[in-house]
């Protein structure tokens, strides 16, 4: 016996779409707007009256049809589209957007097509990742200072290199993530320089063989020191090998260029310009030209010829002294454009269709179908038994279950449990499934005869907080462990009074950050 299909009426649909989290737009195929739910209004920070009848990109783009559009994608396709986007807003705050279009239906009589667009607000998930990255920046530009504090003759030297590194990344067009892994690296390459004994850090003269022997495990010393930190996992590599060559004459492997990534590649070509161009104990500093072409002459045996060519060419006025170029950032790339409230076109509101008028144009099967097969959120509608209706696929993939099977069984995944964070909005909610531990936000749509559920998948978002803030306590406990072998005199004695005042506050005040958020560390 075929299993009835639950179908949604026209009016419980318009309910689900007004009241959901997610922002939707109908708009046809000459981008004018037919209609805008709430989450959108809220979201934009627009007005109704404004938006409805509007071509989207004078609303949204001053006039100028958008570089990169994800309703011109599906239009061009005929398939859905998704686009990651950063908006910037008239009143300057900051939007992170997933952005999908979807082809809603054709008026054949009109020759128009509509498209449902959808707008997942990532602004929340992307901030909590700014606000970590500025965490483990403060850590490491600690650490940094530990090592600067270390070696009186290259004070500058690891910001300096960060400069030079993150700068070539750019040069070269890596991603963001690349580039911030890079800018991490070249902060911390020469950590491992803090377990060398000061004598041989300053020595003015030339080093004895075992002297250099020493100098050569600082950057074994600083991955163990960075050892079982996941997240900067892909960091250590670099720095290991930093001081490799392309002939295989480095160390403190001795690889080759076919085991050598572009990462510490271009940390060597770093590294060695600033050591060449920076005054050391035993040497003054070269003049950039000589530096130049002693970088050129190595090119291919020491260092790599492309990297050289892509650092020659970047002018030296891009670069700071002694301070560093561009803060790392590990966001991916994102189409950025501002919004403003300017070049408004003069078309009537009362000339576009409403959306309470749409069951002559598209059947309600049709819609839910639309909403529901294709937003990137999870639908599901229980009866007062707590019976489940209707989930869409998206609900069944969050739970780990085929979403047609769950029609007939009751579902208690959204009883209240004792760990649940209840929000101004919706409530977030941690749950073990059949695909695992699941975190999402869980927002009830009030409905006379059903219980309706929008869910967002909260999971990678969570578990990437949690990963982070013991990477970070970790990062914490590494720099007292640090502070604490300088008070009791374990070798590292390198810090002024007033440089280990600097540190230790730096620790509290990200320490204390952390714990006004809701996360507290054990550093003892």
């Amino acid at each position: 016996m075929k299993k009835a299909v639950f179908q949604a009426s026209q009016s419980l649909i318009h309910t689900l779409i007004e009241q959901t989290p997610i922002a939707y737009i109908i708009m046809d195929d000459q981008y004018r707007i037919h209609y805008v739910n709430d989450s959108f209004l809220k979201l934009r920070k627009l007005d109704k009256e404004k938006t409805i009848g509007e071509v989207c990109y004078n609303i949204s783009n001053a006039g100028s049809q958008c570089t990169y559009c994800a309703v011109r994608q599906a239009l061009e396709t005929g398939r859905p589209a998704l686009l990651q986007r950063k908006d910037v807003l008239p009143d300057g705050s900051v939007r992170y957007i997933d952005d999908y279009a979807v082809l809603l239906f054709r008026d054949k009589a009109a020759d128009r097509k509509y498209l449902l667009e959808i707008m997942v607000d990532r602004t929340e998930e992307r901030l909590v990742r700014a606000q970590y990255q500025e965490d483990v920046e403060e850590a490491v530009r600690a650490l940094v200072g530990l090592i600067e504090a270390k070696d009186s003759y290259t004070a500058l030297h690891s910001k300096n290199v960060c400069t030079y590194a993150t700068r070539i990344a750019r040069q070269l067009h890596m991603t963001e993530s690349e580039i911030f892994n890079i800018s991490l690296a070249a902060l911390l390459h020469d950590l491992g320089k803090v377990k060398i004994p000061l004598q041989i850090i300053n020595k003015p003269g030339r080093l004895s063989d075992s002297e250099f022997h020493t100098i050569q495990l600082h950057p074994e010393f600083a991955c163990e020191m960075l050892d079982g930190f996941v997240q900067l996992g892909d960091i250590c590599e670099m720095i290991r090998h930093h001081h490799e060559r392309l002939d295989g004459r480095g160390y403190p492997d001795g690889i080759s260029d076919e085991y050598l990534s572009v990462g510490s590649r271009i940390l060597a070509v770093a590294d060695t310009y600033d050591a060449m161009t920076t005054n050391r104990s035993y040497r003054k500093a070269l003049p950039r030209e000589t530096a130049m072409e002693e970088m050129n002459r190595v090119s291919g045996s020491q260092l790599d010829a492309a990297i050289v060519a892509a650092f020659s060419e970047i002018p030296m006025e891009d670069f700071v002294a002694g301070e560093p170029g561009t803060s790392p950032d590990c966001q991916q790339p994102l189409l950025v454009r501002e919004l403003r409230d300017d070049s408004l076109s003069d078309v009537r509101a009362d000339q576009v269709l409403d959306i309470d008028t749409l069951e002559s144009a598209i059947t309600p099967e049709q819609m839910q179908a639309a909403v529901f097969e294709h937003t990137p959120c999870g639908y599901v509608i229980l009866d007062k038994e707590h019976v489940v209706r209707y989930a869409n696929s998206f609900f069944g993939k969050l739970v780990g279950v085929d979403a047609a099977s769950l029609s007939g069984q009751r579902c208690e995944l959204f009883l209240p449990g004792e760990e649940d964070e209840v929000r101004k909005t919706h409530i977030r909610m941690r749950r073990q499934t059949a695909a695992g531990i699941r975190t999402f936000d869980a927002y009830l749509i009030p409905d006379a005869a059903y219980q309706i559920y929008a869910v967002i998948d909260r999971t990678e978002e969570s578990e990437m907080i949690r990963k982070m803030d013991i990477e970070l306590a970790r990062l914490l406990q590494l720099l007292q462990q640090l502070l604490l072998a300088e008070e009791e005199q374990q070798g590292i004695d390198f810090c002024s009074p007033e440089e280990l005042s600097y540190v230790k506050d730096k620790i509290e005040k990200i320490a204390l950050q952390r714990e006004q958020d809701g996360i507290s560390f054990d550093l003892g």
